[in-house]
Order: C-alpha cells, then sequence, then structure tokens
C-alpha cells in the first residue's frame, strides 16, 4: 500500500476470470484507468475490466507484435496510449520529479525497496525480481553502501 494503492489484488496462481471478479468486487462499473507493463499478457484482462470510455497506457509488452482486440476497444470508447520513457520530453520528466518530491516532503515514505545492489552484481539484480524472492523495489548502485 505503500505505492498509494487503496486497494491490492494478487494476481498469483489466479485465472484471467479470478483476476477480473476479484477486481469488479471493489470496481462493479470497470475500472477508468489502466497503465499496464505486461500490454501482450494482459489486454484481454484490460479490455474486460475496462470502464466505457476509460483509457489503458501502456509502457511494455513481451511480445513486439501483440495481437489488439480491436472492436471491443472501440466498443467501449477506450483511449489506448503507448509510452516509451526515453522519449518523454525533458519538461514532463522534471516535472514529475518535483512532483515525487512534493509527495515525499508531505510524508509519503517513498517505494518499499527490497535490496539494494552494486553495479557490479548486475547480474544479480535482474535474477532477484524474475525469481520473485521478495516485494519491492531493486535498487542499483553505482557503488557500494551510497545512499539512495
Amino acid at each position: 500500500m505503500r505505492s498509494g494503492a487503496h486497494d491490492v489484488v494478487r494476481t498469483d496462481g489466479a485465472t484471467a476470470g479470478e483476476i477480473v471478479s476479484r477486481i469488479r468486487a471493489f470496481a462493479p462499473e470497470g475500472v477508468a484507468h489502466i497503465v499496464e507493463v505486461a500490454f501482450d499478457a494482459n489486454i484481454a484482462v484490460d479490455t474486460e475490466l475496462l470502464a466505457d470510455g476509460g483509457s489503458l497506457a501502456a509502457y511494455a509488452s513481451g511480445n513486439p507484435r501483440p495481437a489488439i482486440p480491436f472492436w471491443e476497444l472501440l466498443f467501449k470508447n477506450i483511449r489506448v496510449y503507448f509510452l516509451g520513457s526515453d522519449d518523454f520530453p525533458p519538461e514532463a520528466k522534471a516535472a514529475a520529479a518535483r512532483d515525487l518530491n512534493a509527495a515525499l516532503a508531505g510524508g509519503w515514505p517513498g517505494f518499499e525497496i527490497a535490496h539494494r545492489f552494486a553495479l557490479t552484481e548486475i547480474v544479480e539484480a535482474h535474477k532477484y525480481p524474475e525469481e520473485q524472492r521478495g516485494t519491492g523495489r531493486v535498487v542499483l548502485l553505482p557503488t557500494r553502501g551510497e545512499a539512495c
């Protein structure tokens, strides 16, 4: 909940239908906005969950050419945004940094950090979340012991 979520749905081991049912329990009219990190894997569930007129912002996909359920999205008037963070304008990145700093200054504790790795441990840093050895963020430090 440290990320600001009001509700959390665990999806490990759940079928697509179970995920939809769990989310519909607290969002019966659908979800207004989805930020998607696995477009190809989740587009079917996202399409089912999005409320009419909702939006989907995707910034990653395991498949470079994923299938898109065009008609289902069209009939719900869904807006789809594909975001490449490397292409964000510098002023947008600066505004995001200001907003994060303001949230931290306002008392938000920040994201949970699961583990810090030195740059020389980059292989282990990549394996850590892939092996699901914990929750929270992985932070890569330029030198051992440097504060985040």
